[in-house]
């Protein structure tokens, strides 16, 4: 159930510039350590999957606890693309100029971050902390709420770079400084890999009056693939409406996004409720069925379900989209039958078909006159709550016959089923009528892919609770590679520390156990994704992955397919590589060894929606394979002038990107080759 920073912009920017005028070996970082058993600092770094190597190995070296690391080896270990990190009580912190002030211990609970002052962050412990005077040249990121007293600086060195924090980041890495990578990326980190896997729901109502090529952009810097659009604000057919939702998925195209029609039924539209007084669905207190934003439509109707059905025909028709989401096909009541107010469904063809069933109305079980009234009547509501679950697993077998029926177009769309979980929170079952099991055993006849929703209920817990539900859903389908999860990036209604929304590291180790957990990752929703996550969100989002530097390569081992950061011609395993953007390598899930070429072949894939599993080049021919759960978008740098699909020559339209040419690929598992234009020979 769901319920400026353009300094910081240009900050970002230039150490982003700075880093791609590198050579690409030496932009990133690969490897940490710490001389102290810190679950924190593991926690930052492991997130990003940075290896702990021997210190002197490491590209980030943590100066932590009582350790007797001496100034001169230190300071020997430093070059320009690698970073200290020193706690303030350790004993070389005096060495590089941070050393007590004179003034009384403090106690510091509220903490403000200069990189997003607006940001409130307290601290669940106080901490008490003796406050340090800076050295020339530090800069202070983070401080003391009411004192100012510095908790965070950067130091800049003569070779690398350091930053100074008063105490370490706390068990789990985000508990004291959120925004730590932040201020890491302030001294230079850049995190080695990246995804474009995310998918993230949009609301429409949120983003009126918006540069439409702006926020594609901003979405494609978060790692965003795929846009699920909110379809209830744009049901019924409007000129002006329709003109913008066809912006808005152009835009979103040139970037490599694919865009879902995101319905949420019962709710169909605030138009269709006033229009159709008919349709609404009835609470057990018999009014309309207006629960929150929702306002709920009886789609048992027969009626009213094809008048429903028309519209929904309408609407995937008029757009183009890549995939339909079938989200929250629940009855809205997480306190269930104890709160008649909210109890659905108790429109006449619902409790007409119950009582067909059963026997007797189901109204009776909230009539406090009657003797079948629920406080005396377990078992007949026992027998309505089973009622309303199959109800609810008919309803989805219903909707994906219907999407299955389109023609054209509209029927090779990708399928999403979003259901809220009933594993991890077992009172969903009763409460809402959902049902997981009896959803996914539609998957045997049904192609759809099925994301979990974590309910409101456990938004508080920590990242670990994807790999439980994840591994209790595997067992539940023969096809795990379908599942995804879906993230509430939201303010939470619980007493959580150190923000009230996930942000920074909190968000990161979210996306990070997630991602590693499930196939895709969801986000709800993009309007909540701040600025200062742009530039590690993409790269929490990972798989399994290693990398190691061998001479002047890197060697990478990945499960899924991975983005390695580069810049310049590329080498894997001996032979110059096609795909690549300017800042990324993208790679097949295998071992492959990286490293630097001489130029670049003449048809670059800078961008491809699907799975990539090989790809090799010959001359102006690219030829690659993939699979896609969705129709995948292929970005190239030039404008492909011929194009063979399983060997089969075809004639595709090429459309301009934001950065460069895209095709439109069938979903699928496919063999593709594109043939550019011959480079023109020099002139004279």
């Amino acid at each position: 159930m769901r319920f400026p920073a353009s300094a910081w912009a240009l900050r970002i920017t230039g150490i982003l510039l700075f880093c791609a005028s590198l050579p690409a070996a030496v932009a990133t970082q690969f490897s940490y350590t710490a001389s102290c058993a810190s679950p924190g600092w593991a926690a930052v770094f492991e997130t990003f999957s940075l290896a702990r190597v021997d210190a002197a190995d490491a590209d980030i070296r943590v100066l932590c606890g009582a350790s007797s690391e001496r100034h001169a080896e230190v300071e020997g270990w430093l070059d320009a693309n690698r970073i200290l990190v020193v706690e303030g009580n350790h004993p070389l912190a005096a060495s590089f100029g941070f050393v007590p002030s004179g003034a009384p211990p403090l106690q510091v609970r509220n903490v403000k971050d200069r990189l997003a002052e607006e940001l409130l962050i307290v601290w669940e412990n106080p901490v008490e902390i003796t406050p340090t005077r800076m050295p020339p040249g530090a800069r202070v990121l983070m401080e003391e709420r009411w004192s100012g007293a510095p908790l965070v600086a950067l130091l800049p060195l003569p070779r690398g770079a350091l930053l100074w924090v008063a105490v370490g980041p706390g068990e789990h890495g985000f508990d004291r400084f959120p925004l730590l990578a932040n201020a890491l990326a302030e001294v230079g980190f850049r995190a080695p890999f990246r995804t474009r896997t995310l998918w993230a729901f949009f609301d429409s109502a949120y983003r009126q009056r918006v540069d439409l090529d702006y926020l594609a952009a901003r979405w494609e810097r978060f790692g965003i693939a795929g846009l699920h659009i909110s379809a209830w604000q744009h049901w019924e057919p409007d000129p002006a409406k329709d003109a913008w939702l066809r912006r808005l998925i152009e835009a979103c195209h040139r970037r490599g996004i694919l865009v879902y029609a995101w319905m949420e039924f019962p709710h169909v539209s605030e138009r269709f409720w006033e229009e159709h007084p008919e349709c609404r669905e009835q609470t057990a207190l018999l009014q309309d069925a207006q629960l929150d934003w929702r306002k709920l439509i009886d789609l048992s109707n027969p009626a009213c379900s094809a008048l429903v059905k028309q519209g929904a025909a309408s609407l995937l028709n008029r757009f183009s989209w890549d995939g339909v989401n079938l989200a929250e096909i629940y009855y809205e009541s997480l306190e269930g039958a104890q709160n008649p107010a909210r109890f659905t469904p108790m429109s006449d063809s619902s409790r007409e078909a119950f009582a067909r069933e059963a026997g007797f109305d189901p109204a009776e079980l909230f009539d406090t006159d009657s003797p079948r009234h629920l406080a005396h009547n377990a078992a007949g509501l026992a027998q309505f709550l089973a009622w309303r679950r199959k109800r609810i697993g008919e309803l989805h077998e219903e909707w994906l016959r219907f999407v299955e029926s389109l023609q054209g177009a509209a029927r090779e769309r990708h399928v999403v089923v979003t259901q809220i979980d009933d594993r991890f929170d077992n009172s969903i079952r009763e409460n809402l009528g959902a049902d997981s099991s009896a959803i996914l055993a539609l998957m045997y006849q049904h192609a759809f892919t099925f994301l979990v929703e974590d309910p409101a209920t456990i938004w508080h817990l920590g990242p670990a609770r994807y790999t439980e539900i994840a591994r209790a859903y595997a067992k539940s389908t023969p096809y795990p590679e379908r599942l995804a999860v879906d993230i509430n990036i939201f303010p939470r209604y619980q007493d959580v520390y150190p923000t009230k929304r996930q942000t920074g590291i909190e968000l990161y180790r979210l996306v990070h156990a997630a991602a590693r957990a499930f196939p895709r990752v969801a986000l709800y929703f993009e309007h909540v994704l701040a600025t200062e996550d742009l530039p590690f969100l993409s790269a929490s989002a990972l798989p399994e992955v290693k990398a190691r530097r061998e001479g002047a390569g890197v060697t990478v081992e990945s499960t899924r397919p991975i983005g390695i950061v580069w810049s310049g011609p590329a080498l894997v395993n001996g032979s110059p590589w096609a795909a690549r953007d300017e800042e990324t390598v993208w790679l097949p899930r295998g071992r492959h060894v990286l490293e630097a070429g001489r130029e670049d072949p003449p048809l670059l894939l800078s961008y491809l929606g699907g799975e990539l599993r090989q790809l090799h080049g010959v001359g102006n021919r690219l030829t690659f394979h993939y699979r896609g759960e969705a129709r995948a978008i292929a970005i190239f740098n030039h404008p492909p002038e011929k194009l063979w699909i399983d060997g089969e020559q075809i004639a595709a339209p090429v459309y301009e990107a934001a950065h460069g040419f895209y095709l439109m690929l069938p979903s699928g598992e496919h063999l593709v080759s594109v043939e550019a234009p011959p480079a023109a020979p020099p002139a004279g």
